[in-house]
């Protein structure tokens, strides 16, 4: 069962800017891949900036669809295939 992570990171204005993507394979979390995107829909550096919340990928697939137009849960879908690779290597 694959578990996924998606935790929210606000910008400057307080509202949501980026999400880190998490797929929580193994016991150790410094092994989980993990990708962040802007809520535009553009790849940003993963980094360690502190998280407001931990969104469920309902809310991060709106998130998306807000900051993109739409399209978001075609985006994340990219997103977890690119990790689900990471984890399989």
């Amino acid at each position: 069962m694959e578990r996924w992570t998606y935790l929210v990171i606000a910008g400057p204005d307080g509202g949501a800017a980026e999400l880190r993507v998490l797929l929580r394979s193994g016991d150790d979390p410094a092994g989980w891949p993990a990708a962040q995107i802007g809520v535009d829909g553009t790849d940003r550096p993963v980094d360690q900036a502190a998280h407001d919340y931990e969104a469920p990928e309902w809310k991060a697939v709106q998130l998306l669809d807000e900051g993109m137009g739409r399209g978001g849960a075609a985006l994340l879908d990219q997103v977890k295939g690119r990790l689900r690779s990471q984890a399989a290597a």
